[in-house]
């Protein structure tokens, strides 16, 4: 299953609109599909949410092969026997608070071989969602597009209208004009750049010697490994610092960080406590918590009030009455360092930086970056915690704290709280939210 919300990037630089983008019809809808998703989808189902509002409040995305099948996970019974991704898409276009579902297929198979399958899934979605929410059902292929139940050949072609009038219309355009970009595929839009080989060398030659240095600490006194970590987290402060100045004067296809520190931090983050502390100086109000847990010296030695600041932090993410948007220019800069990490680190380093970009991705809106980053952590490592918690929310389709704020209706879930466990994050395996949000494109 691999269905998860999308917004327009939050925490990221907004489009540059002089004024809201308006989207005035589904054809409109359709035309900014590729834009909200970043790049063009195929052989998939994708849902489009309208609220009551008028906002563009979720994009989902899933495979052909998943619709129909049993997803197996708790619910299912409650929600009126709606199985699979189509159920979780249900629940999720339901939370959002939506008056329109716009339900469209991309397949280069002809109309007739795929209405029945199409029919079942719209018909799911209508079951599941009830009389409140309008469905639409579209099918878009190579050469054209048309609405699946429209039997006006005037207006729906057996054949479609021409793909061109949704690719070069006044929306694309728009997008185009705001800076937004679509990649041929999902593969090249999330694809994670390999450093020069002569630079993995140099990453790995410094991962050798990281390790080394972390058993000796861990064999000697319990202050020992606190400093270590208390080290190995300052370098992941430094090469912070080092992308967001480079950053401010260049793209980071150009940025060059140095791959001794890199092969330090790839080491640093097998380290649960090193992570956590990673994690949490990503959250605004959260530097402190991130500090005290990189100091802390055995697995065990976590006083109460690291443990209180870490659930204040924490709950900045995940609870709807606190939560906030990740920063910018912050996020930025940490999704440079950590996939250079795994551009430039050997692979069995790649599970701590890959879990982190998909929480990355997940607080700040992007879905199926966020899926896409989970499951090549959990094939590095299939018993990492991390992956498998964003893995867990991702599949139930929570939003994190600040878009259930935003979207009214969503506002249930996380309450924000930490106590003992595999670090902060799995000691809230409870209140960690999915990936939801409000697009900035209107309906009109």
């Amino acid at each position: 299953m691999d269905a998860a919300y999308a917004t327009d990037r939050a925490g990221e630089p907004g489009l540059a609109f002089d004024t809201p983008l308006v989207l005035r019809s589904s054809c409109d809808l359709l035309a900014a599909v590729p834009y909200l998703l970043g790049f063009r989808p195929r052989e998939c189902l994708v849902v489009v949410a309208v609220t009551e509002d008028g906002r563009v409040g979720l994009v989902a995305r899933t495979g052909l092969a998943d619709p129909d099948e049993p997803s197996g996970g708790p619910g299912d019974e409650a929600d009126g026997g709606t199985s699979g991704s189509a159920g979780v898409v249900a629940r999720a276009v339901a939370r959002v608070g939506a008056r329109l579902a716009l339900v469209v297929l991309y397949t280069a198979s002809p109309p007739d071989e795929v209405r029945a399958r199409e029919a079942a899934v719209v018909g799911a979605l209508e079951e599941s969602l009830g009389p409140t929410v309008d469905v639409e059902a579209w099918l878009v292929g190579p050469d054209g597009y048309r609405g699946l139940d429209c039997v006006d050949p005037a207006c729906c072609p057996a054949r479609g209208r021409p793909v061109s009038e949704l690719e070069h219309g006044e929306v694309g355009a728009a997008f185009v004009v705001a800076g937004r970009v679509i990649a041929a595929s999902e593969q090249e839009a999330h694809r994670v750049r390999a450093l020069p080989a002569g630079v993995r060398g140099r990453v790995a030659k410094a991962a050798v010697r990281a390790e080394r240095t972390r058993a000796a600490a861990a064999d000697a006194a319990r202050d020992a490994l606190g400093r270590w970590r208390a080290e190995a987290y300052g370098v992941w402060c430094d090469l912070m610092r080092h992308a967001a100045a480079e950053l401010r004067t260049c793209p980071a296809g150009d940025v060059e960080l140095p791959p001794a520190r890199l092969g330090r931090l790839a080491v640093a983050l097998a380290d649960v406590r090193v992570r956590d502390a990673v994690l949490l100086s990503l959250v605004p109000g959260g530097r402190e918590a991130a500090d005290r847990t990189a100091r802390a010296g055995g697995d065990g030695d976590v006083a109460p009030d690291v443990e209180a600041a870490t659930a204040r932090a924490i709950a900045r993410v995940v609870d709807p009455r606190v939560g906030v948007p990740p920063d910018g220019a912050t996020a930025d800069a940490a999704r440079l360092v950590l996939e250079q990490l795994v551009g430039g680190a050997p692979r069995r380093w790649h599970a701590p930086p890959l879990a982190l970009l998909g929480f990355l991705a997940w607080w700040r809106g992007d879905g199926w970056l966020a899926a896409r980053r989970v499951r090549e952590s959990a094939r590095q490592d299939p018993t990492y915690r991390l992956a498998a918690l964003v893995a867990g929310v991702l599949e139930a389709a929570v939003p994190p704290g600040w878009v259930s704020a935003a979207g009214g209706p969503a506002s249930e879930a996380a309450d924000g709280r930490a106590g003992a466990g595999e670090g902060a994050l799995a000691a809230d395996a409870d209140g960690v939210a999915g990936v939801a949000g409000v697009a900035r494109p209107t309906v009109g």
